[in-house]
């Protein structure tokens, strides 16, 4: 018997990373990424503590591993100033981007899940308009453009050096199986737990190298998202309904 694929998680200690640990442990030999407190793990998980700022130690961590899942983030405390929050979404989001993606053109890694958000096109949502992976980005914040450019760098890797990318542009994800809010019909903007662990195995599962970008949101955000994508790349199909459909 052929051994489980080996995953690398960054931000395995946040929201999205608890849950695909949760969801994915019986199909998925984990490598976890911690930037400084380590959770419990389970047995035959693999941790490492690292900054993925840190080009050196990403290289290493992505050594001998099938697929990288990258979901580390900048996190700034409550009441943080903008300037210091923008300043830490350079040195994470964008300076550790990069080197998660030279640590798979390194490491012969090749698939990369990139956690990225419906903040790259936020400006259409604030219009009113329904944002389509085909459309030119619209970031509505640093945080936003942080990720355009964690696409942009997918885009580049996967046609200079055929390294697999998808962008899953995650909605609001607090963690939960139950929708956390009321949502107008059609506006749902929630992911739960079960479909982003499902979205985030269809793309590690495709046998097909690609680029894709896909928006992650559970059933009822019609009116916000072109939710095709999921189901059209990868297969993916939500379970879950944050909200009637329009």
């Amino acid at each position: 018997m052929s051994p489980r694929p080996r995953i690398l998680i960054t931000g395995a200690a946040g929201l999205v990373g608890s849950a695909l640990r949760r969801y994915l442990q019986d199909r998925y030999d984990f490598r976890l990424l911690f930037h400084r407190n380590v959770p419990e793990v389970a047995k035959g998980d693999q941790v490492v503590v690292a900054d993925v700022g840190n080009f050196e130690c990403m290289v290493e961590a992505g050594e001998g591993v099938d697929a990288i899942v990258h979901l580390g983030i900048a996190v700034a405390g409550r009441g943080a100033p903008r300037t210091l929050y923008n300043q830490m979404i350079f040195d994470t989001n964008v300076k550790g981007t990069y080197n998660i993606f030279e640590s798979a053109r390194i490491n012969k890694v090749p698939k990369v899940v990139f956690a990225s958000t419906n903040h790259v096109t936020g400006f259409y949502e604030k219009e009113g308009v329904i944002s389509s992976p085909d459309l030119p980005v619209r970031p509505d914040s640093m945080y936003g453009v942080s990720k355009a450019y964690g696409e942009a760098m997918g885009r580049y890797y996967f046609d200079q050096f055929g390294i697999a990318c998808y962008c899953i542009r995650i909605a609001n994800f607090p963690n939960t199986d139950e929708v956390n809010s009321a949502y107008e019909p059609g506006k749902n903007r929630w992911l739960s737990s079960r479909d982003m662990a499902e979205l985030t195995a269809c793309c590690l599962q495709d046998p097909v190298s690609q680029f894709a970008i896909i928006y992650g949101a559970s059933l009822g955000g019609e009116m916000k998202w072109d939710l095709a994508s999921g189901r059209q790349l990868v297969g993916w199909e939500p379970q879950d309904r944050g909200a009637p459909s329009a």
